[in-house]
């Protein structure tokens, strides 16, 4: 019987080691002999001076590996009571019994026994009873069990496989806490345990210091030490990374601690767009992904402690958004500035936000156009000043200015979709930021190359700019009527200005209707914004230049009666 991923994490991390030490390419190619190399390394590695602490000034059997395996043979303090020796003869014995029970399971045709783990019949004789001291998190305390159980019955294989799992873990960085990746992939998690588990263990060997777990990320929290850790497997091992991604594997990440002050487990699903982000971002600019990294995800040492606790609080807080797919340009906004970099941003808005790139592409120019324009200080103070439920009121004024045209405007926040405010005005003032740090330091704006068509309207957008192709066509004194339907302060004043074109036979009822839904005020001062941007764009020579738009009290109680109007 051949071995193959459980779904069990810590089992998984376990099989993802012993792969890794033995030299096999794949789960399914190990064989007895390839357990033997694997097991005479984890002896070599645990066993070593530096694991135990021998001459050095503390124990990584007695500190660290308790969080994950308290009172197992090498932590028990009555297995101390021979010295070194006594504790290394005793892990010998359990290592070559766990070793007999796993060859056993592995040559069998035919068990009798199904292993609640791996799913597959074992020989029963080669079954063993693990308690949280050898298999982390399983309810109740180490030596006891409610009901007086003796524990968890596993086949050897995977017995065998938990003893390997501190090859695939890593460490955090705050409040000791470990975690490691569950990547059920041959090629990935077994790069991982290579590199992060058994080479560094190797390295801390051969430099004569204390063994521990990697957890050198210059980062903070836990989703940060995610972020770092796949920043660094794409850098060296990108081709075998894509297979995450490509193959859609699950992908998740288990922070825990299985102390004897008690079990903590914590599970963040890495979502594939983020690896398709950091995949994408990586081919694209090398630099932006080092700057990206560098300006998001690291806590530099050496600053005054106040500023890298305030550093830490901020990496923590844009990694947890990361991690959730969550939009981050916002936050990443610091005084005036965008960090980051722009080329890392927009494909985190393409990759895993799923923005429209001819939409990104309509951002970027304009952004530009807004940092340009004569009046670029004051609009953009404007936006940076503006709630969310104020930025249509802005970008209404870029469309009088003759910087966005009407569909171009629907298609940055369209009618029916509120929430996008707030990412279009963030990703906006990005746009502003950079192109103003490019000009002050001479570089030039990275903007998306090929021309991009905005997507078509849809039917309630070509409705309206219809209607006000309409009235700018038929409407008597249009310059007037369009100034009062700017200054409108109330619904009723809105639905006043209407029934003038309406008397006059510029608008028709259904038209009317649909422009003023009864009950919907709301609806109401959002069909008036779009409407006057199409009147902006369609009737320019008829705007007034001189009246200001009224943003007026959307959602507010009326009681104006229209016809006293």
């Amino acid at each position: 019987m051949s071995l193959h991923w459980t779904g069990q994490p810590f089992v998984d991390a376990g099989l993802a080691a012993l792969l890794a030490a033995s030299g096999a390419s794949r789960l399914s190619d190990v064989t007895a002999t390839h357990l033997d190399i694997a097991v005479r390394e984890l002896e070599r590695i645990l066993l070593s001076d530096q694991a135990l602490g021998i001459g050095l000034e503390k124990s990584f059997a007695k500190g660290t590996l308790s969080q994950v395996f308290p009172n197992s043979e090498l932590v028990n303090p009555s297995n101390w009571s021979k010295g070194p020796e006594g504790v290394r003869a005793k892990y010998r014995t359990a290592l070559k019994e766990d070793l007999a029970r796993a060859k056993e399971a592995l040559h069998a045709e035919r068990g009798d026994r199904l292993c609640g783990i791996c799913g597959e019949l074992r020989p029963s004789a080669g079954f063993v009873m693990l308690r949280r001291d050898r298999f982390p998190l399983l309810s109740g305390a180490v030596n006891f069990y409610p009901g007086f159980l003796s524990g968890v019955a596993l086949c050897g294989l995977c017995a065998l496989a938990l003893r390997f799992s501190v090859a695939s873990l890593l460490r955090v960085g705050e409040r000791g806490r470990l975690w490691f990746l569950h990547c059920p992939s041959d090629i990935v998690a077994a790069r991982i345990a290579q590199e992060y588990g058994w080479g560094h263990f190797r390295r801390l060997i051969a430099a004569n210091q204390p063994l521990d777990f990697y957890g050198d990320w210059r980062t903070s929290g836990n989703s940060g030490a995610i972020l770092c850790l796949l920043c660094q497997l794409l850098r060296k091992f990108a081709n075998q990374l894509r297979t995450i991604y490509q193959h859609r594997i699950p992908t998740v990440a288990y922070v825990f601690s299985n102390d004897n002050r008690g079990g903590y487990v914590e599970g963040i699903p890495v979502p594939t767009s983020i690896l398709d982000f950091l995949q994408s971002l990586y081919l694209e600019s090398v630099d932006a992904f080092d700057q990206f990294e560098r300006e998001l995800l690291r806590v530099d040492t050496g600053r005054d402690k106040r500023e890298e606790a305030q550093r830490a609080r901020f990496v923590a807080h844009i990694a947890d958004r990361i991690v959730r797919a969550e939009p981050i340009v916002g936050a990443s906004l610091v005084e005036q500035r965008l960090l980051g970099g722009w080329i890392a941003h927009r494909t985190y808005l393409r990759e895993v936000n799923g923005m429209n790139e001819a939409v990104l592409a309509l951002l970027e120019r304009t952004g530009i156009a807004l940092a340009q324009h004569e009046r670029g200080k004051k609009l953009i103070g404007r936006l940076e000043r503006a709630p969310a439920r104020d930025v249509r009121a802005v970008l209404l004024d870029l469309v009088r200015e003759g910087v966005l045209s009407g569909r171009e405007l629907a298609a940055l926040l369209p009618p029916n979709e509120p929430t996008s405010a707030q990412i279009v005005r963030d990703v906006l003032l990005a746009v502003v930021y950079e192109y103003q740090r490019c000009n002050e330091v001479g570089e030039s704006f990275p903007r998306l190359v090929g021309g991009w068509a905005i997507p078509e309207p849809d039917e309630v957008v070509r409705r309206l700019e219809r209607i006000a192709a309409d009235l700018i066509r038929t409407l008597p004194n249009r310059r007037q009527w369009i100034a009062d339907l700017m200054t409108a302060r109330k619904t009723a004043q809105i639905r006043a200005t209407y029934l003038r074109a309406l008397r006059s036979g510029a608008m028709s009822l259904v038209d009317f209707l649909f422009l003023v839904p009864l009950g919907d005020v709301t609806q109401a001062w959002v069909l008036r914004d779009y409407l006057l941007a199409f009147l902006f764009e369609l009737g320019r020579k008829a705007v007034p230049t001189d009246i200001e738009l009224v943003e007026g009290e959307e959602g507010a109680t009326d009681e104006v009666s229209v016809l006293a109007e």
